[in-house]
């Protein structure tokens, strides 16, 4: 942790000037989008370029897209590569020297922090956390341009570590899937919320949860900038625990199942039997449980809360999703939520209707 908040602490004050181009501890770099391009190594770096050992020789000026990742992991996961613009500046003997080309907003100060200890660091944890917190900065960037400060300050010290490490894994796992949306690369998303997401998302300490986070930053990510209508979204979020997680996006999924559109209600009430319930959750707590979806009934989530009575147990809860929590459903893209969840809970405890 104190090594973390000194490279913070180092932004915009050096301790020390840093030479102009350092020698990367095993860094490789390829061309993206040329499939047949083989990793080759970085001989120097900058935080304004880099010299690349390769027979290829591009025109000078032209704009060449690549992926940098270490060379000592055995398997490099594309959220520990960094994908950056780069220019071709000269020509030399054994390789190509090229210089970034930064989106809109990046913060400069920022950058070479995180790039100077990407070259300097030998922990391999280290190296992968840098290497992150770099690729997610220049996706910020290219989502919010200029107005990208006040999300990438969480990453300059309002964050903890841990925290940071939860929001960069929101963001990265947007960026996944935001690939595979249309007109991808011209997707941009309101500052405000794109940081209130990572903020208040860091907090997930469940895997449904953030996944939960992440999908409703893929779907502010809109062709339209100024769209805002995350904003309520993201309150409604904000106050749903795991446990109210797991049993809404469980009960808007039977939901689905039975062809209901978002937006509508459906025709049949979704009831979980108190067994079912258990197990969905592990909680063997009837009051307890009782509370969470009473707390999902006062979100406006579901369609009845929770009936108390102390002369008899609770035989059944119904779960039926509002349309509202159908909506927020929608929009965290919960129907994309990975095998590994939670949520794959054996058939005999999915609810009975």
């Amino acid at each position: 942790m104190s090594q973390w908040k000194s490279w913070i602490r180092r932004l915009g004050h050096p301790e020390k000037p840093r030479a102009e181009r350092r020698t990367p501890l095993g860094l490789k770099a390829w061309q993206t989008n040329n499939p047949a391009s083989q990793p080759t190594t970085i001989k120097d770096i900058s935080s304004t370029g880099l010299y690349l050992l390769t027979a290829e020789r591009w025109p000078v000026d032209e704009l060449i897209p690549l992926t940098i990742e270490l060379e000592s992991l055995s398997e490099n996961r594309a959220e520990d590569r960094i994908r950056v613009q780069a220019r071709v500046a000269r020509h030399g003997e054994d390789g190509v020297g090229l210089a970034f080309v930064f989106p809109a907003g990046l913060d400069r100060d920022l950058w070479d922090v995180l790039l100077d200890n990407a070259i300097t660091l030998t922990e391999p944890a280290a190296l992968i956390y840098t290497l992150r917190l770099l690729r997610t900065t220049l996706f910020l960037c290219r989502l919010c341009h200029e107005q990208a400060n006040e999300a990438l300050q969480l990453f300059g010290g309002e964050l903890d570590k841990p925290r940071a490490e939860i929001a960069t894994e929101i963001a990265l796992g947007a960026e996944k899937l935001l690939a595979s949306e249309p007109g991808a690369d011209n997707m941009r998303a309101h500052p405000q919320i794109v940081a209130n997401i990572l903020q208040y998302g860091s907090w997930a300490q469940d895997d449904l949860t953030r996944q939960l986070w992440t999908g409703l930053f893929v779907t502010s990510c809109q062709l339209n900038a100024g769209d805002e209508s995350s904003h309520d979204f993201v309150d409604l979020l904000v106050s749903v625990t795991p446990t109210q997680g797991l049993i809404l996006v469980t009960a808007c999924r039977k939901a689905m199942e039975l062809g209901i559109e978002t937006g509508n209600l459906p025709s049949q009430q979704i009831i979980f039997t108190t067994q079912e319930m258990i197990q969905l959750t592990g909680i063997c707590d009837l009051i307890r449980l009782g509370v969470e979806i009473t707390r999902l009934f006062d979100a406006g989530l579901i369609e009845k809360a929770f009936v108390y009575t102390s002369y008899a147990p609770a035989e059944s809860f119904d779960v039926t999703p509002s349309r509202l929590g159908l909506k927020l459903y929608e929009r965290c893209k919960a129907d994309r939520i990975q095998p590994h969840s939670p949520l794959n809970v054996p058939e005999s405890a999915q609810p009975s209707l």
